[in-house]
């Protein structure tokens, strides 16, 4: 029995100092801090679309250049950043788009540790207040495009009239513009009535992140890459 003890005891005490050395190790590690606001710019690995990926669908994408920090690269080219699928609205009726939330969870540093990061997305996408980002466009926004192109609709008849008015004889734009004017304007009328019903019923635009898709991301924390 005695000797049982001496035994778990020994093996205690070389624990303990396994434990301690380890310790050790680790705060002898030097670090590089990539500071909160730094850009990371990503490109895509995984291709997202909101026509079918669910929450907690992981994707991965990889840095597209060095990260250097005081003349050294702590994060090299290549190296991956993982994520997961936040919250996903689909489409809707009124032409409301889809809306989608990006969770970014871990970078890969050289030596292969994972590193939890906190950062949202920042550029090459339609970014809501929230930090989601969406296929833009809503029945408002149909609206606007609609009278552009009723406006658009409205000049061109107008210009036609005075180019064909002015080749019939001299002075028959005065003669042709004002019927072309108002032809215009009634099919303006028509389109943007049109259009108008036809985007109440309308879904909006899905998001589609392909493979190889560049973007960026902005760090909201600071980032501590060990260096031993």
């Amino acid at each position: 029995m005695k000797k049982l003890l001496s035994v778990l005891t020994l093996i205690l005490i070389l624990m303990s100092y396994g434990v301690s050395f380890a310790y050790q190790m680790q705060g002898n590690a030097r670090t590089h801090r990539i500071p909160r606001g730094q850009k990371l710019e990503l490109r895509m690995i995984d291709p997202i679309t909101t026509q079918n990926i669910q929450e907690g669908d992981i994707f991965t994408a990889s840095l597209t250049q060095d990260i250097v920090i005081n003349g050294e690269i702590v994060l090299p080219l290549g190296s991956l950043v993982r994520g997961t699928i936040g919250q996903v609205i689909p489409t809707r009726r009124l032409s409301r788009s889809a809306v989608l939330y990006l969770s970014f969870d871990h970078v890969v540093d050289p030596s292969g540790q994972q590193l939890p990061i906190k950062a949202g997305v920042c550029s090459d996408f339609i970014i809501l207040p929230d930090g989601s980002i969406t296929g833009g466009g809503n029945y408002g926004e149909a609206l606007k495009e609609n009278w552009s192109n009723t406006v658009n609709i409205v000049k061109k008849s107008t210009n036609w009239g005075v180019v064909s008015g002015e080749k019939l004889f001299e002075g028959g734009k005065y003669l042709v513009t004002p019927f072309a004017a108002i032809g215009g304007v009634f099919g303006g009328v028509v389109y943007y009535v049109g259009d108008a019903i036809v985007d109440l019923f309308k879904k909006g635009d899905d998001i589609v992140i392909n493979q190889g898709a560049t973007f960026s991301i902005l760090l909201l924390d600071n980032l501590d890459i060990p260096i031993w």
